[in-house]
């Protein structure tokens, strides 16, 4: 496949501009989002992810021979032209796509077509939506574009950093780690891709949830409705990551409600008990919904796809696919969830391609080995269930490791959905009761 048109002095031309307007950007927000022991991360952890990004899209338009990153640019690119060309098309596609219609409803000669799949496949075809507005915005330039969905990964990260070591007290190389400087991360979750989007997004829920219900931020009704929006964009970009999200924030606020109790020992276990006994019980109703077979029945078909499609290879995990049941489901819970967060290693025959990913997996198993055999993992754990943020981030990951794993079947499939999940299970490894400690 021929990419020499992205490497043109038109693209030098609008990404310099691009460059100076987001170093200007990034000065207001380091003034706004400022702390002192963060500070010195700041522009380091930018140009990390920038590199990385910079790095997936190289490797896949010059040494790849391209792949999901031309089609998305493709698609995204047809969306912008159709913006030039009918306004009110493009606000009609970006609000409702009309297959039924086919795809010369909105699109013909003059805006080149989407490339198929992209536009038959719902989540697809909402992440090219995204993309085609940073595409307006930088006139079709796709190293701005690579350098705007970079940059706002970055921001967002950043910005829940400083809270995370401004209000819940966490370990400051823990959240630098975690959220600015892990290399699978930045590599598949800052450049342009489905994976960079629903990334952003999740983080930008998490910020504004916990401004909302726990950091303080005003403009409640407001940040309410940008929530529900958030949600709704990351059920069209990928079902179960808003459920993975939902769940765990209702959870957090209502955690949050038994702090009222703190002064009353009684009546927190009471709340505590039922809370707890609510959980199990949303649970079962949820597992046992129609909704929640029909998501067992769209993960057990993208599993068999990418076990039995010959144009998905690579190397494969073995997990069983005559799942009919969440209960069945449920019962492979342990064995998935271990496979999406702590492979591939270096027993796994991947290739040299995974060798950052086996470092990730074996510096994984050590911290989590760490944590299990410190003389005060009881005591950490229950610190863990009384933070609302980390009550809500093991829960997440629970639920992401779980369809990750379940689901992926590819190491390379798998690599790129668990990588939304790491920055938060090191916070959680990096999470130590010390004797100190002694908060209710």
């Amino acid at each position: 496949m021929d990419n020499s048109a992205f490497l043109t002095g038109y693209e030098f031309l609008i990404v310099i501009p691009y460059l100076i307007l987001v170093l200007f950007c990034l000065r207001l927000v380091k003034q706004r989002h400022s702390d002192e022991s963060l500070n010195r991360y700041f522009y380091p952890g930018f140009f990390f992810k920038l590199s990385f990004a910079v790095l997936f899209a190289v490797l896949y338009l010059f040494f790849l021979g391209g792949g999901d990153i031309n089609a998305y640019w493709d698609g995204a690119s047809s969306l912008a032209d159709l913006f030039y060309t009918n306004p009110e098309g493009y606000v009609q596609e970006l609000w409702q796509t009309h297959r039924e219609y086919g795809i010369n409803y909105h699109f013909n000669s003059d805006t080149g077509y989407p490339p198929g799949w992209i536009w038959r496949e719902e989540e697809a075809w909402t992440a090219a939506k995204i993309i085609s507005i940073f595409s307006i915005l930088t006139f079709k330039s796709f190293w701005a574009t690579t350098l705007l969905i970079s940059c706002a990964t970055f921001v967002v990260s950043w910005a829940l950093a400083v809270q995370l070591v401004r209000h819940e007290n966490m370990h400051m190389v823990a959240c630098v780690i975690a959220f600015l400087f892990i290399p699978s991360v930045a590599f598949w979750c800052s450049g342009i891709s489905k994976d960079s989007l629903t990334y952003f997004l999740t983080l930008l829920f998490i910020y504004q949830a916990f401004l909302w219900i726990k950091w303080g931020g005003g403009k409640r009704i407001l940040r309410g409705f940008g929530l529900i929006f958030i949600l709704v964009l990351l059920y069209n970009l990928r079902h179960f990551l808003a459920f993975a999200i939902f769940v765990p924030f209702v959870l957090a606020v209502l955690s949050r409600y038994a702090s009222r109790f703190s002064g009353r020992p009684l009546l927190l276990w009471v709340y505590r008990f039922f809370l707890y006994a609510i959980f199990i019980g949303s649970v079962y109703v949820v597992i046992s919904s129609d909704q929640t077979q029909d998501l067992i029945n769209e993960a057990n078909i993208t599993k068999q796809d990418f076990s039995n499609n010959p144009i998905y290879t690579g190397a494969k995990y073995e997990m069983p696919t005559n799942v009919s049941s969440p209960i069945q489901l449920l019962g492979l819970f342990p064995r998935s969830f271990l496979i999406a967060m702590f492979r591939p290693t270096f027993l796994d025959p991947v290739g040299p391609s995974f060798v950052i990913n086996q470092l990730e997996s074996l510096l994984l198993i050590f911290l989590t080995l760490r944590f299990l055999f410190s003389p005060w993992v009881l005591r950490s754990i229950s610190s863990i269930i009384r933070n609302e943020f980390l009550l809500f981030s093991i829960i997440f990951i629970f639920f992401v490791g779980f369809m990750s794993g379940y689901t992926s079947i590819l190491f390379g499939v798998l690599v790129r959905i668990r990588a939304i999940a790491l920055p938060f299970l090191v916070l959680v490894l990096f999470q130590k009761f010390k004797p100190q400690d002694t908060t209710p």
